[in-house]
């Protein structure tokens, strides 16, 4: 049964009161750059999560995830937290925050979520889920919450739940991005850019996610242990370095010449996610100027950091990357961060286009995974729609 609608009244025979699309946030560059606190280009796409929410006439709170089949519940009189919780933390944790607040929640609800960020990983799945419920909760129960403070109570669900927290880009991204435009982030500030994307179907050049359509899980634990690395290499790097000197000013000759203790697997996540910042900011200029040429490059140099760097690459990523490369007018190819491993940018220019579609054709033959070729276009920020705006999503 498709759409989040019919989800919702298959599973609790009642018509949501509210649903509000949650768009996905696409890190084109500097995935990782929370770690060095350098920069980040974002935007957001339409695949993200959607959420729809019915009152029902007593306290328990029923959970539907449609895309995963998973269900949770919960009583709203006596919140307690359970190791089983996982993306319940979330939910748990603003009906918590909203009650602290002096909010009143006059009923439980019934509730169903459903995309893709609906089962990625954990900080894109509780951005976007905290994001769509706090709106949803705003426009059903009417609290009366000021645009500009969503985005607080969103993040304040960090303080609720242990491994499910968000990243505070990712939701000021959510609320806040705008169709066709991209957004350079300065991670030390949070303070912003938004500036046009010039790509776009039609021109010389366009941009195309293509998906893998790997296992939601696949390489999802090597992600965790990366970061888990990364937060203790840059603890240890800041241990060592001198007051006022910023982390992400600092090169990997800096590293390699100035902190020998630092073990070589640190060192090579420190570099990786320095140069990630750096290929940014970087590429904010090219992208100002539309300059596809070097954009592909920069591309194809953070995919063999990628790969040999930080070593979060599979045979599928690498066939992909590598049809790329053999193929005219493919600028450049690299893993994007949407929250779900496996998926990929591609710079190609519009004369090459279908030939590019026609070598992606064997993937499914080798691997036996349908690769999904979708325009790359960014869209806006979180929105409350008609429950028949998109029936088949």
């Amino acid at each position: 049964m498709n759409g989040i609608v019919n989800a919702h009244k298959a599973e609790f025979d009642a018509e949501p009161e509210v649903v509000v699309e949650v768009p996905q946030v696409t890190t084109f560059l500097g995935a990782f750059a929370d770690f060095c606190k350098g920069y980040s280009l974002m935007s957001t796409n339409t695949q993200g999560l959607r959420v729809a929410v019915s009152r029902r006439p007593d306290q328990m709170v029923i959970a539907f995830n449609s895309t995963s089949k998973e269900r949770k519940k919960f009583q709203l009189t006596g919140i307690r937290a359970k190791r089983e919780d996982r993306w319940a933390s979330v939910i748990k944790g603003l009906c918590q925050l909203l009650i602290a607040s002096g909010f009143r929640l006059p009923s439980g609800f019934n509730l169903t979520i459903k995309g893709q960020s609906a089962v990625a990983d954990p900080p894109a799945l509780s951005a976007a889920l905290a994001s769509g419920l706090v709106v949803a909760f705003n426009e059903l129960f009417s609290f009366g919450i000021e645009p500009n403070n969503l985005v607080r109570y969103a993040y304040s669900v960090n303080k609720y739940t242990d491994k499910y927290k968000s990243r505070l880009r990712d939701l000021i991204t959510i609320f806040t991005a705008e169709q066709g435009k991209m957004m350079l982030f300065d991670l030390e500030t949070c303070a912003h850019k938004t500036f046009d994307y010039p790509f776009r179907k039609g021109g010389k050049t366009g941009s195309w996610f293509i998906d893998c359509s790997l296992p939601a899980d696949e390489l999802s634990s090597e992600v965790s242990l990366f970061r888990e690395n990364a937060e203790a290499a840059f603890s240890m790097l800041r241990s060592m370095l001198p007051e006022k000197e910023k982390v992400r000013e600092l090169t990997h000759k800096d590293i390699v010449q100035n902190y020998p203790r630092i073990p070589e697997d640190y060192k090579r996540i420190i570099r990786f996610i320095l140069e990630d910042s750096a290929a940014a900011l970087k590429c904010y200029d090219y992208l100002l100027s539309g300059d596809a040429v070097s954009i592909g490059k920069i591309l194809t140099y953070e995919q063999r950091n990628i790969s040999t760097l930080a070593e979060l690459t599979s045979p599928e990523v690498d066939w992909l990357v590598k049809r790329g490369s053999e193929t005219d007018g493919v600028n450049g190819v690299t893993e994007i961060s949407v929250g779900i491993t496996g998926t990929l940018v591609a710079l190609v220019d519009e004369a090459n286009l279908e030939e590019y579609k026609t070598q992606l054709k064997e993937y499914e033959r080798i691997f036996g995974f349908k690769p999904v070729v979708r325009e790359y276009i960014p869209s806006g920020a979180i929105k409350v729609i008609d429950k028949d705006e998109y029936p088949s999503v």
